[in-house]
């Protein structure tokens, strides 16, 4: 029976290859093609495939902060059933919203949000509410992070 892994396509050396890019994200084919023991071929072919699924976008490394958007934070939006469409594409519009959810629980969504201030974090919560469809918010400003978004255990895991 084919693992999880296996499943997605990811395998030992697909692992072994974002775990260099982790450590070097500037890393040539050549460089990585030499630390791996393959062929800068065989480098070339992986990371097109990775490239088709596997990573994220670049965008996923820009921090907001760095363009002067200094508060994050985590909006909870409850819609009005009916209006998802119009309220996602209305959401996405929004420069200040980096990413929307879908979940389960109290809310129908669950938003990452910057905004420059706090003063500006209101102003972002009230386009939101004007949206039609969204029938509430629930906000929770970000003090501090603990945790960066990471993948290394999980690729290390495979690699073992």
């Amino acid at each position: 029976m084919a693992s999880s892994d296996q499943k997605r396509g990811l395998d030992g050396l697909d692992a072994r290859l974002l775990l260099e890019l982790i450590e070097q994200p500037d890393a040539t084919t050549v460089a990585l093609a030499q630390r791996l023991s393959v062929s800068r071929n065989t480098i070339q072919a992986r990371l097109h495939k990775l490239s088709q699924g596997t990573l994220e976008s670049f965008q996923r490394r820009v921090s907001p902060r760095t363009m002067g958007y200094d508060v994050e934070a985590f909006m909870n939006a409850s819609i009005r059933q009916g209006y998802d469409r119009e309220t996602m594409k209305t959401l996405a519009e929004i420069p200040e919203v980096l990413e929307i959810f879908a979940t389960t629980g109290d809310a129908d969504l669950r938003l990452t949000v910057t905004a420059r201030s706090t003063d500006d974090l209101y102003r972002v919560n009230r386009l939101i509410l004007d949206i039609p469809g969204i029938v509430r918010t629930s906000t929770s400003v970000v003090l501090r992070e603990f945790l960066a978004y990471r993948t290394k255990p999980l690729l290390e895991r495979i690699v073992e």
